[in-house]
């Protein structure tokens, strides 16, 4: 699975928080776009009743599969990224 490649200060930025922690753990073992807010609606589905992003992360994590996937998110394909 191809991990997202980041500067240092991206990482360093990551480092002040436990979801960025998180994430750098995630990009590390699974590989992937962070989980981030969708507009207008929040959190895609099922995030919240995970427990949350860093509940989410701990999941793809443990079955290496990435966030989409394990909540079966798929963007609109108009959606500007």
């Amino acid at each position: 699975m191809a991990k997202i490649r980041l500067a240092k200060w991206e990482i360093k930025m990551l480092m002040q928080n436990e979801e960025g922690r998180k994430y750098l753990e995630y990009n590390d073992k699974v590989g992937g776009e962070p989980l981030g807010l969708v507009v207008p609606i929040g959190y895609p589905g099922g995030v919240e009743e995970m427990g949350g992003v860093i509940a989410v992360y701990d999941e793809c994590i443990r079955r290496k599969i990435k966030w989409e996937d394990l909540l079966d998110y798929h963007p609109p394909d108009d959606a500007i990224i």
